[in-house]
């Protein structure tokens, strides 16, 4: 008899499940997965038949979302967790703060249909000004995003500030680089040593990250934990307009004010975006951010002719664009 399960592991061929119950279980995939190419990722829910020391998953279930990033060489999307409701976008507040990480992190979470929350640790190795201008960052850049912070030495705050997100049947996912102690968070969310991490380098304050595959766990609670590698890079070539629109939601209202519908914000006359930071209502690096994520999402999947050709275009439309305003108001006199 089938039963429903959600994939706890996925390390090549390799899969481990839970069932309702929260029982694990090894787990094999069906010939017909195989041949189809439908390989279920960590949180994906699927049906499976239990076996004499195994599950046989058989059909993979719709996704609500899938949390993931554009890929490098042979440029497939890297799928890293499906159904999550909410991503802890993990980052350091003394080393690896970067606000244009963030906003490609959270233009990632958007598009995978969880609600991205900033998670600023190793507070204890910040001073108190370096903290608070952090949070304070990441709140005016992180629009309507939760921030919270932790540290290292106080274990029972860590469980009062993540309490709230870990409701019975709420499947969570942490992710950020390495080093920036995803892990050690888990261990304490977990009430145990689930993930395996080393010291913290006394030279730069970095733990050595030790999560080699992306794993499930489940809290006493009923939430259930995702602890994923450290990632280099965030691509968000594959992300949806919107999710970008949302990461960016600030520059996405100036933008209505353009004179031109299709601005890009750099040389067009009647910009609001510029306008903008010219009067120090928005940073140039905010900008900054959301116009090269922009060009990633939109040379995606093009050939290095056609990207030079998309370059050529947008530089053609804005001189074009100043060519129309300073006729328009030679007429206008």
């Amino acid at each position: 008899m089938e039963k429903k399960y959600q994939v706890s592991l996925q390390a090549q061929d390799n899969y481990k499940v839970i069932d309702e119950d929260n029982h694990e279980f090894s787990a094999k995939l069906a010939g017909r997965l195989f041949n189809e190419q439908q390989r279920p990722i960590v949180g994906d829910y699927v049906m499976g038949d239990a076996q004499a020391d195994f599950v046989l998953i058989k059909t993979l279930l719709p996704r609500q979302g899938v949390l993931k990033r554009s890929g490098g060489v042979d440029g497939q999307a890297q799928l890293i967790a499906a159904n999550l409701d909410y991503v802890f976008i993990t980052m350091s507040v003394n080393q690896n703060f970067s606000l244009p990480r963030l906003d490609r992190y959270a233009t990632l979470v958007w598009d995978s249909g969880a609600t991205p929350v900033v998670v600023l640790t190793k507070a204890d190795l910040a001073s108190d000004i370096q903290l608070a201008e952090g949070v304070q960052q990441v709140r005016d850049n992180m629009f309507g995003i939760d921030v919270i912070t932790t540290k290292q030495t106080d274990p029972a705050l860590i469980q009062t500030v993540f309490t709230p997100y870990l409701s019975h049947g709420k499947v969570i996912a942490f992710v950020g680089s390495s080093g920036v102690g995803k892990s050690t968070l888990v261990n304490v969310l977990m009430q145990e040593n689930v993930e395996r991490t080393e010291r913290v380098r006394d030279s730069d304050d970095k733990g050595r990250h030790t999560t080699t595959s992306r794993v499930l766990h489940v809290l006493q609670g009923g939430a259930r934990i995702i602890d994923t590698p450290g990632m280099r890079e965030v691509g968000v070539a594959d992300a949806s307009e919107t999710a970008a629109a949302q990461s960016f939601s600030d520059i996405t209202e100036l933008a209505k004010q353009c004179r031109f519908t299709d601005c890009q914000h750099e040389t067009e006359p009647g910009c609001a975006v510029k306008r903008a930071v010219k009067d120090g209502r928005l940073t140039p690096e905010r900008l900054a951010s959301y116009q090269k994520l922009q060009r990633e999402m939109q040379y995606a999947g093009l050939s290095g002719r056609q990207v030079e050709q998309t370059k050529l275009t947008r530089l053609l439309k804005d001189v074009g664009g100043q060519k129309n305003f300073k006729k328009n108001m030679k007429h206008r006199r």
